[in-house]
């Protein structure tokens, strides 16, 4: 029974720890450069000069195993000292490390680099930090922060359902080195893209370029007008501040329309000389974009009456009627045209539709409904006539007879 409570007490005692015991998850280091300073600012050709750097680890609960840390320096005289097996540097730890080199004989402003080698604690893979300094012989001036220009190419206006591509070139006008590049696409909606929105780019030194090629579908519910597409850029210079810049890429998305004659007809159905009539022609827009100002007008047609219809706008998957009203003096088979002029997001535009239209002779009609009824009549009373005539020989035969007999 000791035992037995004996045990039951340690299982308590090892709930207990657990729950007050703080639960960690496993990070990975991360090393940067937190200060530099050189010695002196300002160096003469073939000075010996030193500089110094801060080292930190940033995350919080991940050690870093630094196996390596060399000045990397081709222009300049060092005597190529390595520290080598600098040790464990614990999360939120920092140390400082110097070099001594020597100046190069031609002025100007040079970036040799600070490379550190380590591996995550436990681990055996590799990463290496390379970080560049100024150092400036007998140059003077100021020196620029590292600043990103991005150069954006894209069409200027596209339609619904078109794809189209985008393409970001960053280029950096200052005279340091701009790392730890991170560039992100914002999303916009109906357009799409099987690219990924996130980039990462290690370094950009001065005066050089990068760039990044994109590409997008416009749905074709797109709606018309103007899209933005958002950029956002974070980037490093000389010290460890982190440099947010925000960049948008606009195109016009523009409808056009399609416009097309659907139906025609008169009213009345039968045009007659003489005889005002209405012609409604029902006019369609097929396109994905408002055709705005509608005018319809009748030409080449030799009639009297109103020729012009204003129709205003015709909306996508949408028509309306042109209504004419005319008076025609003349019979037969006319051809004439339709003009058909309207706006859209591309411009101005006019179509032309060809078009027929028959008009009878209401006089010739009247002769030959009044040709139609005489010979109706005169074959009436020829009827009549013969019923009489045989009814006449019906009864002269009958009496004959009878006075015979």
């Amino acid at each position: 029974m000791k035992i037995e409570e004996t045990f039951k007490w340690i299982l308590i005692a090892i709930l207990l720890l657990s729950l007050f015991t703080p639960i960690t998850i496993a990070q990975s280091p991360a090393l940067t450069i937190t200060d530099y300073t050189i010695q002196p600012e300002i160096l003469t050709p073939g000075e010996l000069g030193t500089v110094t750097v801060t080292i930190k680890n940033t995350a919080v609960n991940a050690s870093a195993d630094i196996t390596d840390i060399y000045l990397f320096a081709p222009r300049f005289e060092h005597d190529h000292k390595r520290f080598v097996h600098v040790g464990m540097l614990g999360g939120g730890s920092s140390t400082s490390i110097t070099f001594a080199f020597t100046a190069t004989k031609e002025e100007g402003i040079y970036f040799p680099e600070i490379h550190i080698v380590y591996r995550p604690g436990g681990s055996l893979t590799r990463d290496t930090l390379r970080y560049p300094f100024p150092v400036r012989v007998n140059e003077r001036t100021s020196l620029k922060e590292a600043s990103l220009e991005v150069e954006k190419d894209i069409p200027e206006e596209i339609r619904p359902g078109d794809d189209f591509k985008l393409s970001l070139k960053l280029t950096n006008r200052g005279e340091t080195a701009a790392h730890d590049i991170f560039v992100e696409i914002g999303e916009v909606q109906s357009i799409y893209s099987n690219d990924p929105n996130n980039y990462y780019i290690e370094r950009i030194d001065p005066g050089k370029s990068r760039e990044i090629q994109l590409h997008f579908k416009s749905g074709k519910d797109t709606p018309t007008g103007t899209i933005t597409i958002p950029i956002n850029i974070t980037y490093k210079g000389l010290g460890s501040e982190v440099k947010k810049q925000s960049e948008i890429a606009g195109i016009e998305v523009i409808g056009i329309a399609e416009l097309s004659i659907s139906n025609i007809k008169t009213d009345p159905l039968n045009v007659k000389q003489g005889e005002d009539f209405t012609l409604f022609v029902r006019i369609e827009n097929a396109g994905d974009g408002d055709a705005k100002s509608v005018k319809a007008a009748i030409t080449d047609l030799p009639f009297s009456g109103v020729k012009e219809a204003f129709l205003g706008k015709i909306e996508p998957d949408d028509d309306s009627p042109a209504v004419f009203t005319l008076i025609p003096d003349k019979s037969g088979s006319f051809d004439y045209h339709l003009q058909i002029s309207y706006k859209d997001d591309s411009g101005n535009h006019t179509i032309t539709e060809k078009m027929n239209l028959v008009v009878r002779d209401s006089r010739n009609e009247m002769r030959n409904l009044l040709e139609v009824n005489r010979n109706i009549i005169i074959g009436v009373i020829a009827a009549i006539i013969a019923i009489l005539s045989g009814l006449g020989i019906h009864r002269y035969v009958k009496r004959k007879k009878r006075i015979e007999g």
